[in-house]
């Protein structure tokens, strides 16, 4: 068989052409079988399929076959393979959860932690005022939620979704520009009116890596293929989701509400097959729900109204229950993630009105309660006390307080999946923390890591509401995107 005239050749990345006058390789359709879109350039197609390139002459070093091939099919010679072909774990949004898997991660789910090691690349030499070490231009107007992952390609690929406006897109590595991602097939992703604080996803690991979403049409599915520049998508439920999603007892659960105003969990399994859904008894006034928290035996929605739960019985089966918070009780998710115990208990921070002093209400059905004499901001097992970063219970206070910082204060962002570090955002607070954290006055912030050894200040930026700054990794580097900045900067990490 000639090779250079054997036209298509399908391989599990998808099918690559070969053109018989220069023997030049194109990708032609995508591995789930779509044409690949004339947007994406040679150069675009070469980084995330990790294309392999002829050793040697400039003009040969244009040329890239597939990532299969170890020799070039026409002359023998060998390929070589591009750097960083190890594919990264996924990133799922808005933390860095693990992806779904049949092995159950340690600790609970849902909290500020990402589940790889992260830390700063040459962190003594940091300044605040020093440039990033890279930068992307922002996806057009939006609220951006980032997922790095394959997508129908061998590399990591970087997409952003705006859940609000239910669109869609891709980063082209070459082009250095985002691009939309249209629907295949016709179906459309809906939208979603969960809040920014509530807000989360869960990532299904391939390929072609599946998005599990809250709308309000349900339970989205949805298959991105950057090759093609589509998506495919399928809504389970068929009713709006009240949160996001979690993964629990091996399946992914939501919560929805009915036209009837009744509760309905749905479930999915890591293969989206749906399973027999669970119904809350009765008609619950939740208010405003946040994220979900997960741990051993429990799923959690804290709501303002109560706490909306998922237990594991005795017989294996799941039941669903509401428990209104004690008289008098409101929660405050504004102060980030509720706070993970040494010994697995998840505390979610409330206010007594009858005694106007901050509690910690322990999640479950028999809550314990802790007073607290001021309201900690945590990330799930750290809490800082003003700028001090603490273990300790937040409603213990250190011996020794040194309150040296208490001009200022720091939301911790999201710990590190290794070690005591933590990412934050600095700030001032002239007046009382809660009243600084419902203002949308432009504030003056800065980005922190902050580690066993040091603190150390790595940028500094001025906009309202500095705490709602999404961190996500990507090809090596830590990103830190505001919807009000003017671009997205990263810093090199650790290897």
């Amino acid at each position: 068989m000639d090779l250079k005239t054997s036209g298509d050749w399908p391989l599990p990345s998808g099918v690559w052409q070969v053109d018989a006058a220069d023997g030049a390789w194109t990708l032609q359709r995508s591995a789930d079988g779509q044409s690949v879109s004339p947007l994406l350039s040679n150069a675009d197609i070469g980084k995330l399929m990790h294309a392999r390139r002829l050793p040697g002459a400039a003009g040969e070093a244009l040329r890239q076959f597939p990532p299969e091939f170890a020799f070039d099919p026409a002359t023998g010679a060998a390929l070589q393979v591009p750097p960083d072909t190890v594919a990264a774990p996924p990133w799922v949004p808005p933390f860095g959860a693990p992806a779904v898997s049949d092995v159950p991660p340690p600790g609970a789910a849902g909290l500020r932690q990402a589940s790889v090691p992260l830390k700063l690349a040459d962190q003594r030499a940091r300044d605040e005022h020093a440039p990033a070490e890279a930068s992307l231009p922002m996806p057009p107007p939006g609220e951006y939620e980032f997922f790095s992952a394959q997508f129908g390609t061998c590399g990591a690929a970087l997409l952003a979704l705006d859940p609000r406006k239910a669109v869609l897109h891709a980063w082209l590595p070459a082009s250095k520009r985002w691009l939309a991602l249209d629907p295949d097939y016709g179906s459309l992703l809906a939208e979603s009116d969960i809040a920014h604080g509530a807000w989360r996803a869960e990532v299904v690991p391939d390929f072609n890596s599946v998005l599990v979403l809250p709308t309000s049409h349900g339970l989205a599915c949805i298959r991105p293929d950057v090759p093609s520049l589509t998506y495919v998508v399928e809504h389970v439920g068929g009713a709006p989701c009240v949160a996001g999603p979690i993964w629990f007892q091996n399946r992914l659960w939501a919560p929805l509400r009915d036209d009837d105003g009744r509760i309905r969990f749905v479930n999915l399994d890591a293969a989206q097959k749906p399973g027999s859904d669970v119904l809350l008894d009765g008609v619950a006034d939740l208010g405003a729900v946040s994220a979900p928290v997960a741990y051993n035996r429990m799923a959690v929605w804290p709501c303002a109204n109560g706490q909306l739960r998922l237990q594991l019985q005795p017989d294996g089966n799941v039941a669903a229950s509401f428990t209104p918070w004690p008289e008098g009780l409101v929660p405050h998710f504004e102060f980030g993630s509720p706070y993970l115990s040494r010994d697995g208990g998840l505390w979610q921070l409330c206010f007594e009105r009858s005694r106007h002093t901050y509690v910690y209400v322990k999640l479950g059905s028999q809550p314990e309660r802790a007073d607290a004499l001021a309201p900690r901001l945590c990330s799930g097992s750290f809490n800082y006390r003003f700028a001090t970063k603490l273990k300790t219970a937040p409603w213990e206070e250190p011996e020794h307080g040194d309150d040296g910082g208490k001009n200022q204060a720091v939301m911790p962002l999201l710990e590190s999946g290794a070690g005591n570090g933590v990412f934050g955002v600095k700030f001032e607070t002239s007046a009382g923390l809660s009243s600084v954290l419902r203002s949308t006055d432009r504030l003056a912030a800065q980005l922190v890591q902050d580690d066993e050894l040091r603190e150390t200040v790595f940028h500094t930026f001025a906009v309202s509401e500095p705490w709602r700054v999404r961190l996500f990794v990507s090809e090596g580097k830590l990103w830190a995107y505001h919807p009000l900045l003017s671009r997205i900067d990263g810093w090199n990490l650790q290897a």
